[in-house]
């Protein structure tokens, strides 16, 4: 009788013990399963995006971009190509301005030249 009540005293008390190691471990599994931090976007891949929210498009390739600094602010200057279609220039100031051959009013090439470093990105 001394062996029954030893073992449904065990019982229970190793049920407890259990359950608190299962949670320590969904904690654990939790833990691990967190999306990681996002890390902040780089000046080209703000410049992708405003050139993409501008022309109103998901499918564009860039390439050539070149990023300065001038006057304290950053500049990215690149190319951008939508399907089918020849290459065209970009110039995306800082986090929100944004200019894009074809949807530019004044002289590309001047503001290329003035912008990137004498003209870098044609």
């Amino acid at each position: 009788m001394a062996e029954l009540a030893l073992g449904v005293r065990a019982v229970p008390l190793f049920a407890v013990m259990l359950a608190g190691c299962g949670g320590q471990e969904t904690n654990i599994a939790r833990a691990n399963l967190a999306a990681p931090p996002k890390a902040e976007p780089t000046p080209t891949e703000r410049a992708h995006g405003l050139v993409r929210q501008r022309l109103g498009a998901e499918t564009i390739a860039f390439e050539g971009e070149q990023v300065f600094v001038s006057e304290g602010a950053t500049v990215v200057c690149g190319r951008y190509r939508l399907p089918d279609r020849a290459p065209l220039r970009f110039i995306a100031v800082g986090e929100e301005d944004v200019f894009v051959e074809g949807d530019f009013a004044g002289d590309m090439n001047e503001a290329v030249a003035e912008a990137c470093k004498g003209g870098a990105g044609q």
